[in-house]
């Protein structure tokens, strides 16, 4: 799902996005990425406070809730409910 929301792929089920990946991401690599993104996609989806308190932590918060906003997890409600909401408005002011 999430490959399909950044456009790296165009598929209707899991294998046909794995095909897809494969098609054009280094075989040495899948394992890598496959793992990397399936856990930030659990953790956005289960762990939402720990994924925001990550996200204003990096390098470039502005960048990684705009991420996080793509993939569906709604920031500003979330970081209401967490009381983040402060935290991430001064990070989306940074440029």
């Amino acid at each position: 799902r999430i490959f399909n929301i950044l456009k790296w792929v165009k598929s209707n089920n899991p294998e046909q996005t794995r095909v897809q990946l494969e098609s054009w991401l280094p075989r040495d690599r899948w394992d890598k990425i496959n793992l990397l993104w399936v856990g930030f996609g659990q953790e956005t989806q289960q762990q939402k406070e720990k994924s925001l308190k990550k996200a204003l932590a990096c390098s470039n918060p502005k960048a990684a809730l705009k991420l996080m906003k793509r993939i569906g997890l709604d920031y500003h409600s979330e970081g209401k409910r967490y009381g983040l909401d402060e935290e991430i408005k001064a990070a989306l002011k940074q440029d």
